[in-house]
């Protein structure tokens, strides 16, 4: 059987192996194929990995290699990396500095294949700067102030500056004037920004005139022409970056940050360094906010527009219940966790947000849409709880649907019958007008016939029952035998489309189908290999409605980092085969197949992909 191709939905991304994410990227100023990660799993603010570390590619980022290994935290922050671009051999950069979160400052003197300890251990580090006109003098941000290191690291200091509220206050970004390095910039989050114009001793403050209570999180220069500044604030901040064009003395927010109206996501969430044009100080890029929104300015700030192309970035919800498809096979909707629903009439070349009503965020992690009209029914909250809204005009006004709350992971139209739809622990029977409470909550639908609906029981310890209706959730048997796995390890369930009685699960325990009479559960010796972190965890199933043969389970490895990507069996999962390709090691967030050509969709953390099926 011939490799799958990878299709649309093509990403720039940073194919990290085993990290979960990049938090600071840096390019070798003397060869642009030669790039720095500080590469961190990034599941929590406070968690470590052996993922974690400085990864190098020597070819633009074809191949990454984990060249030191060293904790990264979750954060908003600067720089991690400094060039001293003097130190020139062989059209690369020799000398490096990298901050890092637990091991202090560190020195490469080799183009980073190896990495010595200058100091400041424990102390997490935000940001380094090289002062250009004496590259053996560095400035570092870090989480209690600022140090400055003299003669290439032999000397290290704390710089005791007078005028910022304290001598301890974290500073998350510098911005380094490289005609007068005596002018430092400093971002310090709810302290607000500040300017030194003798080399760090003293600091005023330059945002006093805008809003209080606001994370100012990055600052950065022009290289070329010093009075250029942009600032970064996080999501509350409203319209920004700010900008200005007289070193600080005025710091202001731009017109817009979508001029010609192009963006998917309206706002700017998080804030992001900001990525200046070397020569053209009127010229700069950065990220919108977690959807991989790249605006770019050409007016030093003033305004804003939307820099790429494509639906990029947003996460699809839990499982398959996160895209729906209609008759139309070009019409679909895809439910992203943190921005809603994304309307697609065209096959995915262009989007549109459905605007949804905010109930904490605009998160919906699944939804459904009648194949033959305008009625969609999703959940719409935050990442634990949502509660069900309904539109009848594919939704352009939405109705939400009080003492509907639950944490959902699917919601299905009835496949014979679409004026019945299934909602978790809820059903209406009337186009989602009333609902009606069900003594089970149903967690999969048999396509073949949609009165036969499953749900999941715990009976003891590390054990769990499949419970079926075949009269839409009225009553229930227990016709299958009990599971090794409790609940709660249970991620989601997709049975036969032909065969009621084949079931497949995706668990953290593991992959299990009932074959008709017993349990089985499928492991290496299947082709289901264990992942970087030796788990073998499960997070979703989809059988192709077309061709049942035809089973995909996606994997992720919880708490840890990326997982080994997505596996495909093309024999009712007796064996199979890692079919991430080109995606390398990746976390899927859900598996779903089109029921009118078999195309699969994965949803990741970097994006939508799909692959044609492989017949």
């Amino acid at each position: 059987m011939p490799p799958a191709i990878q299709m649309s939905f093509t990403l720039f991304r940073i194919p990290l192996r085993y990290g979960r994410a990049g938090i600071s990227i840096a390019v070798d100023p003397l060869n642009e194929n030669i790039i720095f990660v500080a590469g961190s799993h990034a599941e929590k603010r406070d968690n470590i990995s052996p993922a974690d570390g400085i990864y190098r590619t020597l070819d633009g980022g074809e191949n990454w290699t984990l060249v030191k290994q060293t904790p990264y935290l979750r954060g908003k922050e600067g720089i991690h990396f400094a060039f001293d671009k003097g130190s020139s051999n062989e059209n690369q950069t020799r000398v490096i500095y990298a901050g890092t979160h637990m091991d202090g400052l560190l020195k490469s003197s080799d183009g980073g294949t190896t990495w010595k300890y200058l100091g400041l251990k424990g102390i997490r580090i935000f940001d380094v700067k090289i002062n250009p006109k004496a590259p053996s003098r560095l400035i570092v941000a870090t989480q209690d102030g600022f140090y400055v290191i003299e003669d290439g690291g032999n000397r290290i200091g704390k710089l005791y500056s007078k005028g910022l509220p304290r001598i301890d206050l974290p500073i998350t970004s510098i911005g380094l004037d490289e005609s007068n390095p005596n002018v430092i910039y400093a971002a310090a989050r709810k302290a607000g920004v500040y300017r030194s114009d003798d080399g760090g001793k003293t600091f005023y403050q330059i945002n006093k005139e805008l809003a209080k209570d606001i994370d100012y999180n990055q600052v950065s220069v022009c290289s070329s022409d010093s009075r250029y500044i942009y600032v970064s604030l996080d999501r509350h901040g409203g319209l920004n970056p700010l900008w200005s064009n007289d070193g600080g003395k005025t710091l202001n927010k731009p017109f817009t940050l979508d001029a010609k109206e192009r963006s998917l996501i309206k706002g700017r969430f998080f804030s992001a360094p900001i990525a200046i044009h070397p020569k053209n100080c009127q010229v700069a890029l950065t990220s919108a906010n977690g959807a991989d929104r790249i605006i770019k300015t050409t007016d030093g700030g003033k305004t804003w527009n939307y820099s790429n192309s494509g639906y990029r970035g947003g996460r699809m919800g839990i499982g398959k219940s996160s895209l729906t498809f209609s008759k139309n096979s070009k019409k679909m909707i895809f439910f992203l966790i943190d921005f809603g629903p994304a309307l697609t009439v065209d096959g995915g070349e262009t989007f549109q947000m459905l605007d949804i009503p905010r109930l904490g965020a605009k998160t919906t992690p699944v939804g459904a849409a009648s194949p033959g009209s305008d009625i969609i029914v999703t959940a719409i909250g935050e990442w634990g709880k949502q509660t069900l809204a309904f539109s009848n005009d594919g939704g352009k006004k939405w109705k939400v649907i009080p003492g509907t709350e639950d944490n959902y992971k699917l919601i299905v139209f009835h496949p014979q019958k679409p004026d019945i739809i299934y909602a978790q622990g809820l059903i209406s029977k009337d186009n989602g007008i009333t609902w009606k409470k069900l003594s089970e909550k149903i967690y999969a639908v048999f396509r073949g016939n949609g009165n036969i609906v499953y749900s999941i029981s715990e009976i003891g310890k590390n054990k769990s029952i499949i419970k079926r209706s075949n009269d839409q959730g009225e009553t229930w048997k227990t016709p299958y035998p009990e599971l090794p796995i409790e609940m709660k390890a249970i991620n989601e369930i997709d049975v036969d489309p032909l065969n009621p009685d084949r079931i497949y699960i995706a668990s953290n325990a593991g992959f299990y189908i009932f074959d008709g009479k017993r349990w089985i559960k499928k492991d290496e010796e299947s082709g289901l290999s264990k992942d970087y972190f030796g788990l073998i965890s499960f997070k979703c199933v989809a059988v192709d409605p077309m061709h049942p043969e035809v089973v995909y389970t996606g994997r992720w490895a919880p708490g840890k980092g990326h997982s080994n990507g997505i596996f495909r069996s093309t024999d009712y999962g007796k064996t199979w085969q890692n079919i991430s390709y080109n995606l390398g090691d990746i976390t899927i967030w859900s598996v779903s197949v089109s029921p009118h050509d078999g195309t699969v969709y994965i949803g990741s953390s970097h994006g939508t992909w799909k692959l044609p099926p492989p017949y």
